[in-house]
């Protein structure tokens, strides 16, 4: 699957308002609140992301698309806290940012941090990285996958060729990741995580 709209697939219902879309810009999910900093954006709540807390109430949502964001914001801690906070106990959290050496994340000077396979299993209590404790807030890893994009002639062959290489990277992720990146970059890196509350 290249097509970003389909890598990001939130699976609401439109007119659902228990949709959160974090940093929505002009490209906000249909039905779902956004918020974003810039007034000029599609954002029905005007707020920065790194001012906390957020104005939402605890539990409000059940599902969250943070698309192009958490590589911005100064605090990606203190921002999972607050997903956690807001989301409803077993809530969905889609995440997409760039990929760990990918062009996308060296090109804007706005981002802070790019994303690996691992990135997100310091709040999944089954994880080995969740021994650091770096945070008290728990989410479970569902799945991550790989994004490329694809331009012109030479994409198409590119786009071929992922079909079958993608889901091989992603299985073997850990190999890849240390050594085959430079040799073959992906963009971005998207993950789909729940809220775990209840202990």
């Amino acid at each position: 699957m290249a097509n970003a709209e389909l890598q990001m697939n939130v699976r609401h219902q439109p007119g659902r308002s228990s949709v959160l879309d974090l940093g929505c810009g002009n490209d906000k999910l249909p039905g779902a609140i956004g918020i974003d900093a810039n007034p000029r954006s599609q954002a029905d709540v005007i707020h920065d992301l790194d001012v906390f807390p957020w104005p939402f109430k605890d539990d409000s949502f059940d599902e969250i698309r943070a698309q192009d964001v958490l590589e911005h914001v100064v605090d990606l801690m203190k921002c999972m806290a607050e997903i956690h906070r807001v989301a409803r106990d077993g809530a969905v959290v889609h995440v997409r940012m760039p990929f760990m050496g990918s062009h996308n994340y060296a090109t804007d000077p706005t981002h802070r941090r790019s994303g690996a396979s691992h990135s997100f299993d310091y709040f999944d209590e089954s994880k080995p990285f969740f021994s650091y404790r770096y945070s008290d807030v728990r989410f479970e890893v569902l799945s991550f996958h790989y994004e490329r994009h694809y331009r012109g002639k030479i994409g198409w062959l590119y786009q071929q060729l992922d079909r079958v290489l993608l889901p091989f990277l992603e299985k073997h992720n850990d190999d890849y990741e240390h050594y085959g990146v430079g040799l073959y970059p992906m963009h971005n890196i998207c993950y789909e995580l729940r809220v775990a509350k209840r202990r």
